[in-house]
Order: structure tokens, then sequence, then C-alpha cells
């Protein structure tokens, strides 16, 4: 199955050995980008990297490099995503070429007697992460063992953002856990939709009428809309791009309270309060947020591993209401955003020039973003929750919340983003920021009221929201 060479260089890295892992698989072919995937490619330019997911994972069941050579062999042969690669056409447009078989490589990094394995896996992982795939010239996934005193002690793995992203990662992993014990071989067939077969069907009259029902939504509520979302850009010095985490039991606590009591899912309690947060903070109204859409939920794409998660456009009201009715109009309005959020890229991007152009001033601007990435609860899909806590517990709870600032980017493409994490027993946000926007202490006073806010709510459902209507500008 697997071959062992002598040391190579992988995605940049120098391995101290590799192994050759074959594949085949299905859906081999020549053709064009999904609409999922040329979105990624575009924000893959402007950011000037990858985007890649994954990182260093501590083994500690034994696993050997013939058993992750056997994981990427699966990953290879299960996803066509994984065997595709990338380039130029003849008419200078992008195309796929998703190979039926080749073969693939495990680097193997060994730490020497007197290193630290925890070092070694975490530095190989900031490198990739920090070194762009040749989509031309290599797969996009990267996969190494570390190894300490002959042991495996990490997997790191690399995956560029235009052949998966979170959701598809967790279809992976999945898959992979659910194989046969002893063969192998996996729970279910594969999913017949390839980025080749998906990149078709959405050049057909169906998916064409798909993305125009899309665009008119997005046509609806970007004229209803001023350009502004923050204020103009002040220099606060560096670093600039900043990343921070708020974790908060208080906050998952709460969310399930209010979310039990307007059966709602958690999902729409989160994002109805940062859209009150974020209306608190500009004094502009009504709130416009990307909100970033899996698309799974759509028949025959639950299973499939290459990117379709988009940025689906949500505007909701939140002057002069109570918490629980911005709850209740955002569930709605989410419904419409996932409804809408699977169109065209190029498409949207020329409907907005256009708007712009039409009204002689600057696009509308569309850089306040949330993206909820728990597993099991997918935008637009509501979930079943708990029983209440109690407002007491949810009071108790908030002596523990904490925000802490961590590495900050080189480039962000945005102005403000909260991207929603499961923690054990809170809520992680992950907020990143261009400071010049949003500054560090707007951004720990945001986090904070939006918690206060969905506290408060637990035991008072008409709590005012405190927002005045104000013209929807910077």
């Amino acid at each position: 199955m697997a071959e062992p060479v002598a040391g190579t260089v992988l995605g940049g890295a120098r391995m101290t050995d590799r192994i050759v892992v074959p594949f085949e698989g299905p859906g081999a072919g020549v053709g064009e980008l999904t609409w999922g995937q040329r979105k990624v490619w575009t924000l893959m330019e402007q950011a000037g990297t990858s985007m890649s997911m994954g990182g260093a994972v501590p083994v500690t069941d034994g696993r050997t490099v013939r058993d992750l050579a056997s994981e990427l062999r699966f990953f290879m042969c299960r996803y066509a995503s994984m065997r595709a690669r990338i380039r130029a056409g003849a008419d200078g447009g992008l195309i796929q070429e998703v190979w039926g078989s080749g073969r693939a490589e495990l680097g193997i990094l060994d730490v020497e007697d007197d290193g630290d394995p925890d070092q070694a896996a975490q530095g190989l992982a900031d490198q990739w992460e920090a070194t762009p795939f040749d989509h031309a010239g290599e797969w996009p996934i990267r996969m190494a063992a570390v190894r300490s005193g002959g042991v495996v002690t990490h997997a790191v793995v690399a995956i560029s953002h235009v052949a998966t992203d979170g959701s598809g990662i967790g279809v992976m992993l999945g898959e992979l856990a659910e194989r046969d014990p002893v063969t192998g071989e996996p729970k279910n067939p594969a999913s017949a939709m390839g980025p080749l077969e998906l990149a078709a069907l959405q050049r057909t009259p169906s998916g064409r009428r798909q993305s125009d029902a899309s665009l008119r939504h997005w046509e609806r509520l970007l004229r209803s809309a001023g350009p502004r979302r923050f204020g103009p850009r002040v220099d606060r010095g560096e670093p600039r791009y900043r990343r921070a985490v708020f974790s908060s039991r208080a906050l998952h606590l709460a969310s399930q309270a209010v979310a039990a009591r307007a059966g709602t899912s958690t999902s729409s309690v989160l994002l109805a309060g940062y859209a009150v947060a974020v209306a608190r903070l500009t004094g502009i109204t009504p709130a416009l947020i990307q909100v970033v859409v899996s698309n799974r939920f759509r028949p025959g794409l639950a299973d499939v591993s290459h990117p379709l998660s988009v940025n689906g456009l949500f505007m909701v009201e939140v002057a002069d209401a109570s918490f629980d009715e911005v709850v209740d109009r955002t569930r709605r309005a989410l419904a419409l955003c996932s409804k809408y959020a699977y169109y065209d890229p190029a498409q949207v991007d020329e409907l907005r020039a256009r708007i712009g152009r039409e009204r002689g001033e600057e696009t509308a601007e569309l850089s306040c973003l949330f993206n909820d990435r728990r597993l099991g609860i997918g935008v637009g899909v509501e979930q079943p929750v708990p029983v209440a806590p109690s407002r007491q517990e949810v009071e108790a709870a908030r002596a523990g919340s904490a925000l802490r600032w961590g590495k900050p980017f080189p480039r962000y493409l945005d102005k403000l983003m909260i991207q929603v994490g499961a923690a054990q027993d809170a809520v992680e946000l992950e907020i990143q920021v261009d400071t010049h926007h949003v500054s560090a202490d707007e951004v720990s006073a945001l986090v904070r009221d939006l918690e206060a806010l969905v506290v408060a709510a637990v035991s008072d459902r008409d709590l005012p929201t405190g927002v005045r209507p104000a013209p929807a500008s910077g």
C-alpha cells in the first residue's frame, strides 16, 4: 500500500523521511470550479494565502506511521477534491483536473532526543499554514507524522481552503471514524457529487435559476441599506489586524435559555445579540451582516468534502424593539439568508458594482460577518435545545468570562467578524478585527455588551434593545 522513501521536502518543510501513498478514486476529469471554490479562490488571492485548515493533533491512541498513511490514502481515494489540481485554462480562466489515480506523500518528522515534540509539531503546522499551496503542482492536502523515540506523537495536517471548508472537514473526519475497524472500508458509499459534477449542475438552467433568485434577494437588501457599516478609518498603529477569543459559560447558558423560550436555535439568539451590539456600537441600523452558510442542507450535498460554505446576506431591524422581537426577526431573516446563500459569486460582485455606479457612491460595505462553526448547529437549521437554566445559574457564570488576545494577522480582508465555537460548557467567540475601524477597546465593549444583553434577556422577555432608528450611513 505504501512505500518508504528517503527524506524530502514537503510543503516547503524538510522531512526526515516520507512514505509514498498510492491512491485511486472516481470522478476523474477536467472542468470548471464550483461556486464555492471560485469564491474561496478569490478570497485566497486577496489574502495572499491558501487559507489552509488543519493543525497539529496529538496522537495518544498508539497510531503508527502506517496507520496515518492509511488515513491519507482514505482521504485521497474517497474525496475527489483532494485529487484536484487547479490551473489556468486555454481561455485564461481557471479549470480543475480531478485525477483518477496518483501518489501522495506522508511526511515523517523525527524529533531529536532532546527536542520537544509539541514544539516541533506546532512549528510544522505554522510553517505549512504560512506556505501557500502550489495548486497546479501539488495535492491540496499535506500530512505528516511527528515521531519522538520512534513513536508517533502528533499528526500534522494542512488542507487548502479551495479543497474543503469547516463542514467538509467534519464530513471527512466523521467518515474516517466510521470505517470498518478490520477492513478499513467506509461505512457508506461515497457522495456522487464531486466538484466536477457540482460545477456542471450549477451551469444547468436549474442552477442558474437558483443563482438568479439569490441575486434578487441580495439586490433588495443592498438597495435598502446605506453604504457604510462602520465609521472612517483611524490610524491606531500596529498590530492593525488582530484576533481575540471571548469565552463565556454565561453566554452559553443564556443563549440556551432564550432559545428555549423563543423556540429557535442558539445560533439565532447569538446572531440577534451580535446585530444589536454592533448597532449600539456604530449607531447604524438596520444591521446588515454577511452570515456564513454551510449549504449542506441542500439535496445531495450533505456528504461532500469540497467547499460549499458561502456568505449569505442577512438584514434585521433592531431599533425600537425588544430583544425577543429581534430574535424572532432574526429567525425569519436567517431562513431567507440561508435560502439565498447559493449563487454565482461573480454575479454578486457584478451586482454590487452596478448598484454602486447607479448610486454614484461607494459600493455597499459588507465587512461585518458572523460564522457559527459549532458542529451540529448549521445556520438556517433549527436545533433542539435543552431545559433552560435558571437566572441565578446564568448570572453566577459571568464571573468566569474572559477575553484574551491572540496572534495578530499579517493581513485581514474585513473589518469585524465573530466566529462562534464551542468549548466545555461555554461559548467561544473568536473576534477578527481591523482595529483601524473597530478598536481593541471597542471589541472588548462589544462582546461584554453582547453577553450582558443575552443574559438580561433570560429573565426579561420584553427587554428593550435601546437602539433608536438612525440613517444607514457612516
